[in-house]
Parts: structure tokens; sequence; C-alpha cells
């Protein structure tokens, strides 16, 4: 069964990776995706909703079908087109509604245990904040990119800043306080000395923030792309887990916790986990540093955010968050070499230590988790799969980065776990 999943999560992590290319505003434009725009509207959502104490389930199926959809752009392209006649706008939305179903069942084919559980949620003051949200974290792009010197991008963000100002704002609209006051902002230039502009400036910083230094890696992957990919993947193994298997994660805890867990590398301190967990000095200079940095987001973001970043790894939720991220990292490995013929990134197999996989023991003291024996299995699956995948993938090439006697240690600590499952976490 283990096996099974962690084939569906490769999958899942798959889809993310190629539904990140699609590009916004094509002709002046060739960095931001249509995923990135989303992203910034997401986390202007969840402000919103955050500050209000706002979650009902409508207001969280609203969120997690929104990222779930953003993967389709993969099959897809961008849909996010803008209608001349607003008459006939009903109709393509119908369209898209039924083009997305039939994508996800394409992509479901091919998944064995876990699905894409999407849905589309009909008319809501959510759904319609979500779409302004949109239109702002638009508007928050192209000012990143005029401010970089794209000359085209000033006129094109006068004239989309123009259309928003225009928007009719009706005193029965559930969200108006917010929506008003973002829109007063934006007509007096001053988006980005609120907390609502600093938030969608930090997550822009994360867009420019690469995992791994971008070292020797095809896939170019930054941090707001690994928090789409974690929120994703978190909300789909959720799912699986409260259905299949009778935990009860809260899945809106999930998803906060995975676009937020990585916030404190938003001034560019991607922090190498070899050095940072180097020794019990480094691990504390370290953790000095990040909350430094993270105390400085409290101002920009809020308390209630920032409090979000702070307990990123407690409680079940924090537990299926940490697993699933050391998970996406040793999928990296393997998605490099493997599918992308990234044949130098096989170095990298000797940074799996198992060192530091103990801290999963901690899922003992989960008391609310059910299926502990299961998560431990999931991660040793992935672990053995992985580390044996790539020390049989090329003998020539594997010489150029390890001897031998090297080469014959990882296959005994390979042969010894399998084994032997308890001497994996020691």
């Amino acid at each position: 069964m283990e096996e099974i999943i962690l084939d569906d999560l490769f999958k899942i992590y798959l889809g993310s990776i190629d539904s990140y290319n699609s590009k916004i505003c094509q002709t002046i434009n060739d960095k931001y995706t249509i995923i990135d725009k989303s992203m910034l509207a997401v986390y202007l959502y969840i402000k919103i909703l955050e500050d209000r104490n706002e979650k009902d389930q409508i207001a969280v199926d609203t969120l997690t079908n929104y990222l779930l959809k953003q993967i389709i752009y993969g099959e897809t392209g961008n849909l996010a087109l803008e209608i001349t006649d607003k008459t006939q706008l009903d109709f393509y939305n119908e369209v898209i509604n039924e083009l997305v179903i039939e994508k996800f069942e394409y992509k479901n084919r091919i998944l064995e245990k876990l699905k894409y559980n999407y849905q589309v949620v009909e008319d809501s003051p959510y759904k319609d904040l979500l779409v302004f949200c949109e239109k702002v974290a638009e508007l928050a792009i192209l000012d990143k990119m005029a401010k970089r010197g794209n000359e085209e991008a000033k006129s094109y963000l006068i004239e989309q800043t123009q259309k928003i100002l225009e928007m009719s704002i009706e005193k029965s609209d559930e969200f108006y306080p917010e929506k008003s006051e973002i829109l007063q902002n934006i007509q007096r230039n001053a988006l980005n000395q609120t907390q609502y502009g600093q938030l969608l400036q930090v997550v822009l910083n994360l867009k420019d923030v690469y995992r791994y230094s971008n070292l020797t890696t095809v896939i170019h992957e930054n941090v707001l792309a690994h928090q789409y990919t974690m929120a994703v993947t978190g909300i789909i193994f959720s799912q699986y887990l409260n259905q299949e298997l009778g935990e009860n994660i809260d899945i809106y805890q999930v998803v906060i916790k995975s676009l937020f867990h990585d916030f404190g590398e938003y001034k560019g301190n991607e922090i190498v986990t070899q050095v940072k967990n180097y020794n019990e000095d480094t691990k504390k200079m370290f953790k000095m540093m990040e909350e430094a940095d993270e105390k400085d987001l409290e101002e920009k973001i809020g308390k209630n955010l920032f409090q979000v970043i702070t307990s990123a790894m407690e409680q079940q939720e924090g537990y299926i968050l940490e697993l699933l991220d050391k998970m996406i990292a040793i999928m990296k490995l393997w998605i490099e070499v493997e599918y992308m013929g990234n044949q130098t990134y096989i170095k990298s197999i000797c940074s799996i230590f198992q060192s530091r996989f103990k801290r999963f023991k901690k899922v003992e003291k989960i008391d609310s988790l059910k299926n502990k024996e299961f998560y431990l299995d999931l991660v040793r699956y992935c672990y053995i799969y992985v580390k044996e995948h790539l020390l049989e993938y090329n003998p020539t090439l594997l010489l150029q980065y390890f001897t031998k006697q090297e080469q014959e240690e990882m296959r005994r600590e390979i042969a010894e776990i399998r084994e032997d499952k308890t001497k994996f976490l020691i």
C-alpha cells in the first residue's frame, strides 16, 4: 500500500512541476507564471480570512478547489482570458468548468489511491473575493516588473490599475470593507505601505529565492513553487488519510502550514540543511537567524499569519507537512536524474542522511494520529526507492562521485533497512 501511494505522490509532484510554466502577460513577461499570480491571490485571500477569523467550510472548499485547479495548467495553459463581450461570460465559464473536470478525470486515471477531488464551487462571496484578489495580485506582479526596468509593463500597469479602480463594490458584498480599503490604497498609490501590500511583496521575494541555491538543477524550483506543491500535495494526501484511514486531519491547517512554512526565507536566506544541522552549535546559530528574519515578518504581514509560520510544524497537521516536505525533497533527486536526465545531480544522494529522519519518530507522541506505522513506512519506502534507484542508475557515472567502498556501504544500508525497518530511524 505504501509503495502505491508513493507512486501516486511522485505523479502529483510531477503534475505540479508541469503546471508551473504557463505565463501571464506573455508579450511583456518571461518570468512570472499564472501560478505565481494565483499564489499571490491565495495569500491575500487567507490574510483576509485570518484577520476576520472567518473559516467556514465554503471558504475552505473555495480555497482548496482553487489551489487544485492550478495544476490543470500543465495540460491547458492559461485559462484566465478576459472576455470582451460580458454577455458571453457565463457561457465561457460553463465551458471552462467542463474542461477542467474533464482534465482532472484524465489525470486521475493514472492514480491508484490518491485522487484530485476537484469540484466546481458555485458562485459565492468567497469565489468573488478570490477573483478580486487575482486582480490585485496581477497589479503587484506588474509593479514588480516595472520597478525592474520593464518599460512595457509600466503602461500596462497603468491600464490595469484603471480597470480595477473602476470596479463597483456593492454594499451587500460580504467582503466590502477589505475590498474597499484595498482599492482606496491602490488609488492613493499606498498599497505597499499596508500589510496587504507588504504581504504581496514578501511572496514576490519568495518567487526569487531558489531552493538548493539552484545548484546544477534542471528544474529551477523557487520557494513559492515549492509551497504551492506542498499545499496541493497536502490537500490530496490529507483527504486520503481522512477518507480511507479514518484520520481527522484539518485540511485547512495543512494548507496554511504548507503555504507559510518557508516564509522565513523571504530575505534570500535559503539555509542548506547540511550546514544548519551540522552540530548543536550550528542548529542554535541558524535558529537565531531564522527567528530574526521571521520577527521582521510580524510587522509586515500581521500577528495572525506570523503565528502560522512559527507553529507550522506543530500538532498532527505539522507532522503531515514535515513528512511530505521531506519526501518531496527526496523525490527531487530522482526526478532530476531520471525524468530530466540531469545525471550530475546523482551526487546529491550523499545528502540523504538517515539522521534527518529521526524526528519522524515523534509520531509516537502524537496521540491524535491513528496510523503511526503507516507514516514511518511511507517515508522509509521513499528513502529506499530513491536511493536504491540512484545507486543503480549509472554505475560508471557513480564512480565520478563515490568510491566503490562508499557505494557498497550505501547498498548495505539499503539492504539493512529493507530487512529491518526499525533500523531506518536509528
